[in-house]
């Protein structure tokens, strides 16, 4: 579930080259990517439209297992810095965004937003759909090579926060508070904030190994 599901095992999260480099790998990484990507710009939309924290929670999570998809592809044939230095952008950019996860959250906690639970609700069923397709689809992948079982166990292990997601959304409704929901939202950002370090650290430790 977290940043390194999809990172180091796909290959995005340190030297490690991607085990394979097939058609059919990358065909199936690209497939992911754009899974992720378009079912994480729903996630951020709804959340925008709904003010649910869980909703950000779960678009961001999403969001990254597109980014160590990409980041995979991109290092594929290069040397191995170059997957290193990509990954730590990457642990940066989800660092900031988890941060701003957490003020969120304490904006809610505060009573300053409260969501459209029907609206969220709907949204997050619709992606633990998305989410329960996409691992069916790639379950022939899972006694393959490393990184095609990685692809899917990160796509298995979406359905975990989402269903959290659904859970605060139902006690945020049942409290007629928001409190429920940002505290979801802010234990998602809890796995990412670990998740973006250790990328941030991989990237800093190769650059150090580089110094004289």
């Amino acid at each position: 579930m977290d940043g390194g599901c999809c990172g180091g095992s796909c290959g995005g999260g340190g030297s490690r080259r991607p085990a394979g480099g097939s058609g059919d790998l990358k065909h199936t990484m690209r497939i992911s990517m754009v899974v992720n990507g378009l079912l994480a710009a729903l996630l951020l939309a709804a959340a925008d439209a709904t003010q649910a924290v869980s909703l950000w929670a779960a678009g961001l999570l999403v969001l990254n297992h597109a980014a160590s998809n990409g980041v995979a592809l991109a290092g594929m044939g290069q040397a191995p810095e170059w997957r290193v230095r990509l990954s730590a952008v990457q642990g940066v950019a989800l660092a900031v965004a988890a941060v701003v996860l957490v003020v969120a959250a304490g904006r809610s906690i505060a009573g300053m937003a409260f969501p459209d639970v029907p609206l969220a609700s709907l949204a997050l069923l619709f992606a633990i759909g998305v989410t329960v397709v996409a691992s069916t689809l790639l379950f022939a992948g899972r006694r393959g090579t490393l990184t095609p079982r990685a692809i899917w166990l990160c796509s298995r292990k979406n359905v975990l926060p989402l269903g959290a997601g659904l859970a605060g959304l139902a006690a945020s409704w049942l409290l007629l508070d928001g409190a429920p929901d940002a505290l979801v939202g802010a234990g998602v950002a809890a796995i990412l904030l670990p998740a973006a370090f250790g990328l941030m650290r991989g990237g800093m430790a190769d650059e150090g190994m580089k110094q004289p």
